[in-house]
């Protein structure tokens, strides 16, 4: 599916009803955008356990109470991403 939208002045754009009912886009769903070469893709967010699960390649639910909480998380996700990006 390909639509159009025209970016606002405030750089705000409208998702499309279709769309939003295909991915199950609600008020107050986060989204994620990502930058690609010349496009930029939107997606749902998410949660960091599903960041951690997909990070570690575990088809194993991931106890974060056992693991240390969301800081443990937190502290996981920064780490890839400075590992991944060089940034400190």
């Amino acid at each position: 599916m390909l639509v159009k939208r025209t970016v606002g002045a405030r750089g705000q754009v409208v998702l499309p009803k279709d769309i939003r009912e295909q991915f199950g886009l609600r008020e107050g769903t986060e989204i994620a955008f990502e930058a690609r070469e010349n496009e930029v893709v939107i997606r749902p967010a998410k949660t960091p356990e599903q960041i951690v699960e997909e990070f570690c390649n575990t088809s194993r639910k991931i106890n974060i109470k056992e693991k240390g909480g969301a800081k443990w998380i937190k502290k996981v996700i920064e780490e890839q991403y400075e590992e991944e990006y060089g940034l400190h």
